[in-house]
């Protein structure tokens, strides 16, 4: 704590005396929001509010444990909505409109294209339609590390303007040709102060990654017996996080030395460390050690400068639930498991007439051929092939790009403990009665899996959700109450119907959450019912496990207690600081049917 506190007296001396007199004087200097206040927004992606509890608890975030105990700071419930995914997440929050993003990945059946959220067209192309509907959070503000920009004026470090050409003002300076030379040598020399600190931090931690990644990985790749993901989470724990979080965090230190009136920053690391080692691990905790020192320096920048009125919001987007991966479950990838033709793995045989067929059906076989073959042979041989089947299963993911993606009457799209299943010869979403018609056995083949908690489909008055003979119908309080019961959360009939209203979701929605394996595969840590994950991970989220829905907002004491208890969905939070930055709400003819719709779903 002492090394903590003496950290924080330098940052806020450096804000004070040598930033601020320099940054508050420059072009980029800006005056507080319409109701005089200024808005720290803070976002740590993946931490749910039992993790950070636990964080807490065993000294993994004493930043944010002083802040809530010191004061003037309060921990308050909230809730991430469905999907429990950033981007829709992001889309509610910053725009605070209804939105069609099922998770993070997903197939386009209309366009017959997968859409991901780590590809900046697709981005842009979500964010133009999210502008034309909505009511932009971060007008004159920043933004650092977020899928969508949220209206702020320089989006080249969001994922939608990621692809735009670098200029001087993306790091805090402007031309000289276009402005004053004193303000903008304040821009420079402010800019030059902070991010040389920056390249510094990231040039001496680049190292120790290094060489702690690539022992932590062989150590990991030795205890689970596969590579699968690893050497892509080792160029992103090295690079991406380190590099990221760094540069957001201080650029969060120049803005508010110049008094931004909203700033905007994403902290992610933490998520990735837990979907490869489960969120309760020690290497995402440590993870969420280093985040909870960024951040230490963005709070004592705004404490430096209590003249500028700066409201601090520290929240997540959705937590993480431990979880088992389906390929241990079942010994098969779930590609495999739902699109193969003949009986499924791990549980009894279902009939499966017409489901199955195209690439999709031959793929699925073949790295089941090469998965018994793998058991058979011996040493280098058997790893061989059990590679190969698992190259094999990678093309029956529905968001891989074509070329990679199999083709077929049915898709998957594994997303954590959620997975869209995509009939695709309709355009338009179908109902219960005609996935049965289409594709015979399919809907019993998803409700027996023993992988599978709850198949969720489009009933012909109402969501259904389907697990084993068990039959629910949300729209009657008693089965939605059943479904609550089952998943552990009050509001999980509510957010079904979240997710079923989207277009561009699956014809049947799967969750992992309380999936029959769930029973003998708890991980250590983890609380009951549990989830599997459909891809290979080991910490999960986009479903509907409480660990996911039941999120934080740590804020300013004076909100008092359970200030964000009628929290159900991102679009409530966006209203809330809208109101707190004094500016009017803009009601279009969209947004009171966006209203309406959620109005009706709450009373469901």
């Amino acid at each position: 704590m002492a090394l903590g506190g003496l950290r924080s007296r330098l940052v806020q001396g450096l804000v004070r005396h040598v930033l601020r007199p320099v940054a508050g004087g420059g072009r980029q200097a800006r005056p507080p929001l319409p109701s005089g206040r200024r808005i720290l927004l803070l976002h740590l992606d993946g931490v749910g509010r039992k993790q950070l509890e636990f964080a807490m608890e065993r000294g993994y975030a004493p930043t944010l444990r002083a802040l809530i105990e010191r004061g003037p700071y309060r921990l308050s419930a909230c809730r991430a909505g469905a999907p429990t995914s950033t981007p829709a997440f992001q889309a509610g929050m910053l725009y605070g409109v209804k939105h069609d993003i099922p998770g993070y990945t997903w197939f386009d059946k209309r366009r017959r294209r997968e859409v991901r959220m780590d590809r900046a067209e697709d981005a842009r192309l979500l964010e133009s339609d999210l502008l034309a509907r909505g009511q932009p959070l971060l007008q004159d503000g920043s933004v650092y590390c977020s899928i969508f920009s949220g209206g702020a004026p320089l989006r080249r470090w969001a994922l939608s303007g990621w692809n735009e050409e670098l200029s001087a003002l993306d790091f805090g300076m402007e031309a000289i040709s276009r402005s004053p030379l004193l303000p903008q040598a304040r821009d420079v020399l402010a800019a030059t102060l902070v991010h040389s600190a920056t390249a510094g931090r990231i040039a001496g931690a680049l190292g120790m990654d290094v060489a702690s990644g690539a022992v932590e990985t062989a150590r990991w790749v030795r205890h689970i017996g596969s590579m699968q993901h690893e050497p892509q989470f080792f160029l992103h724990r090295v690079l991406t996080e380190c590099l990221f979080a760094e540069f957001a965090a201080n650029s969060c230190v120049i803005d508010i030395a110049r008094g931004l009136p909203i700033v905007y920053a994403c902290f992610i690391g933490y998520d990735e460390y837990a979907h490869r080692r489960g969120p309760y691990s020690r290497m995402a905790l440590l993870k969420l050690c280093e985040l909870d020192n960024a951040l230490g320096r963005i709070i004592a920048a705004a404490q430096a400068l209590p003249e500028l009125n700066y409201e601090l919001y520290l929240f997540s987007d959705h937590g993480q639930v431990a979880t088992r991966p389906a390929e241990q479950v079942l010994g098969e990838s779930f590609g495999e498991h739902i699109l193969a033709d003949g009986p499924t793995a791990g549980g009894p045989t279902i009939g499966f007439g017409r489901a199955g067929g195209g690439e999709t059906a031959r793929a699925a076989a073949e790295a089941r051929w090469f998965r018994r073959l793998s058991k058979v042979l011996p040493g280098v041989l058997g790893s061989a092939a059990l590679g190969w089947a698992r190259h094999r299963a990678r093309a029956l993911d529905a968001a891989q790009p074509e070329g990679v993606r199999a083709d077929g009457p049915l898709l998957v799209v594994p997303a954590g403990d959620i997975a869209h299943l995509y009939s695709t010869e309709v355009a338009e979403p179908l109902r219960e009665a005609e996935v049965r018609a289409r594709h015979p056995g399919l809907l019993e083949r998803c409700a027996h899996s023993p992988a599978i908690g709850f198949a969720l489909a489009r009933g012909e008055h109402g969501p259904v959700a389907l697990r084993g003979h068990q039959r629910l119908e949300l729209d009657r309080p008693g089965d939605a109450l059943e479904l609550a019961h089952l998943v552990g959360h009050p509001l999980a009939a509510v957010y079904s119907r979240d997710l079923l209203e989207m277009r561009s979701a699956g014809d049947v929605i799967l969750l992992g959450t309380a999936a029959p394996a769930t029973e003998d595969a708890v991980p250590k840590g983890a609380t009951k019912p549990g989830a599997i994950a459909f891809p290979w991970e080991f910490g999960s989220h986009g479903g509907l496990s409480p660990d996911q829905l039941d999120t934080f907002m740590i804020h300013p004491e004076s909100l008092g207690d359970g200030a964000f208890a009628g929290v159900v969905r991102p679009q409530d939070l966006h209203r809330f600081f809208l109101e707190r930055s004094g500016r009017k709400a803009q009601l279009t003819e969209g947004n009171d049917k966006d209203r309406a719709g959620e109005a009706h779903a709450c009373a469901s």
